[in-house]
């Protein structure tokens, strides 16, 4: 085992290949600073690299977001491409972004960190070892962790698991249906990757899928209304509606919208959800009612206990399965933080306090990046984090002062207690107020429908401020009106008495109160 000597290093640690640490990558060459970025494995991608140790994906899986929020705002995926790309769609777009924009020189390959730690004269020391055992230690001045937020699964503490004779993986180890075939097959949890692979095991004709859910959820589909759900549910609209109406009226609204489109799980035959939506929650899959519907998936309640040959239901019935499958997501792991980084952003299993989830005062010049739990793609979010982060060290925006980050960690605080998972809107929104490119809406009034109602394209945040292309515009334009045949779509009726809805609720908002006088009729003249 050979060690390297102690020596500083001028360049920005990336701690991450994944989506995240990509986009910090090329930002950080954009604003004229150098990166190096150390992943693990011998290939780009994070989860989207199928195959590696740490991805959680099975060939050829399905984004649940269109490709479009799948992207970057500066590079589109290739003509063709289907709406919901698989996995190997996405790497390939992730490979070429980073061929594209000259970040592969700065990758370090097959490298693992094993500890971060706090040095002297505000560096960090970051401590990495090769898969031949050789292990080098360096100073860095500045250090992103961008080491992605679902790569630990989470095991529940039912009783009796550990008795169960048959087989147990978590959702993170599952590599498609062909392993099942013949078999009984309980799905544990009904989140997407819950609803996902018990829908992709419902396609075998020889395995019996039944699906568990201790607090059924509504469902939305991937396509709602003829239009991805990104475009109806994750718009601009969105972000100011939770800041206008209280949670439930706001919910009220996303609800409406679901049962419009798909209906209630229990008219598929599946588990009835609170009628109180914030307290059921949603979930999303584009099949899973069909097979539910059809007869090849079968909902039941939670599980209460296992069985040494299956499991006894919170209803009191038991099953008899040759497998169970746990959908129960994942805790954030973070085992390289020393313990004095871990204890100033007071890191747990489930968030870590942040500024804007990224900055804490009492780490000078280390950020913290795609590491919070959202709704919706971090594709948009992330390269919004990535260009505010390399914009405050590069000095081409200002950094957040020690009074604004207090100010965060107390706003963080409260969102912690009432809610604790964002969405891609509201994030972008903070994200992109934070460095200054969200588009002033004003200057925009053709584009009214499309920034407001539209789909959330990330090239609308290169129309202005630091950054900007000239090509923004347009690529803005073809993103948004991609599901519309490349027509504009104009404002109806109701989103104008939306609008001005808004205003009224958030009169402090000036911009959203000048879009709304601009959009005001002519008065007649007699």
């Amino acid at each position: 085992m050979k060690t390297s000597p102690f020596f500083p290093s001028p360049t920005v640690a990336i701690i991450g290949g994944g989506p995240a640490g990509i986009a910090a990558a090329k930002s950080l060459l954009e604003d004229g600073l150098t990166p190096v970025l150390i992943e693990q494995s011998s290939g780009l991608g994070g989860q989207w690299n199928q195959g590696a140790p740490h991805s959680g994906q099975w060939p050829g899986m399905h984004a649940n977001s269109c490709h479009i929020k799948m992207s970057f705002s500066d590079l589109d995926y290739p003509a063709g491409t289907q709406m919901f790309p698989t996995n190997q769609e996405v790497l390939a777009y992730l490979t070429e972004y980073a061929r594209h924009y000259g970040v592969l020189p700065h990758v370090r390959f097959n490298t693992r960190v094993e500890m971060i730690s706090l040095g002297s004269d505000g560096q960090y020391i970051i401590q990495t070892v090769n898969p031949a055992g050789e292990r080098r230690t360096e100073f860095f001045t500045r250090v992103i962790v961008a080491s992605g937020r679902y790569n630990q699964p989470r095991y529940p503490r039912t009783p009796g698991l550990d008795q169960f004779r048959g087989r147990v993986l978590h959702s993170f180890d599952y590599r498609g249906r062909h392993d099942f075939r013949g078999q009984r097959v309980l799905v544990v949890g009904n989140s997407i990757s819950g609803l996902e692979i018990a829908s992709d095991l419902a396609q075998n004709d020889d395995t019996t899928v039944l699906s568990s859910s201790r607090k059924p959820r509504y469902i939305a589909r991937k396509i709602m209304h003829g239009l991805p759900t990104d475009q109806l549910a994750f718009s601009r609209f969105g972000a100011y509606i939770n800041q206008a109406l209280p949670p439930a009226e706001a919910a009220a609204g996303l609800k409406e919208l679901i049962l419009s489109a798909v209906g209630n799980p229990a008219d598929y035959g599946g588990l009835r959800p609170a009628d109180d939506i914030l307290e059921a929650g949603v979930s999303q899959c584009q099949d899973y009612l069909d097979h539910v519907a059809a007869g090849r998936i079968r909902t039941l309640p939670g599980v209460q206990e296992y069985t040494p040959t299956g499991a006894v239901l919170t209803d009191g019935r038991e099953v008899r399965v040759d497998v169970v499958l746990l959908a129960t997501g994942y805790d954030l792991s973070l085992p390289f933080l020393h313990e004095d980084i871990r204890r100033a952003v007071n890191a747990n299993e489930e968030h870590l306090d942040l500024h804007h989830f990224t900055f804490h005062p009492a780490l000078p010049n280390f950020a913290f990046m795609g590491l919070y739990q959202q709704i919706g793609s971090y594709f948009v979010t992330a390269e919004l984090q990535a260009r505010w982060i390399a914009a405050c060290w590069s000095g081409a925006c200002a950094a957040p002062t020690e009074a604004e980050m207090a100010t965060g960690l107390a706003e963080f605080e409260q969102f912690k207690q009432f809610r604790g998972m964002a969405t891609c809107q509201e994030v972008a929104e903070m994200l992109a107020a934070d460095m200054g490119v969200a588009p002033t809406l004003p200057r925009y009034p053709e584009l009214t429908q499309e920034l407001f109602f539209g789909l959330l394209a990330p090239a609308q945040f290169r129309m202005e401020g630091h950054g900007k292309r000239p090509d923004a515009r347009t690529r803005f334009e073809r993103n948004a009106r991609h599901f519309t045949g490349g027509q504009p779509t104009p404002l109806t009726e109701q989103q104008l008495g939306s609008l001005q809805m808004l205003a009224t609720r958030l009169p402090h908002h000036s911009l959203l109160q000048q879009v709304v006088q601009q959009l005001q009729p002519e008065p007649s003249v007699a």
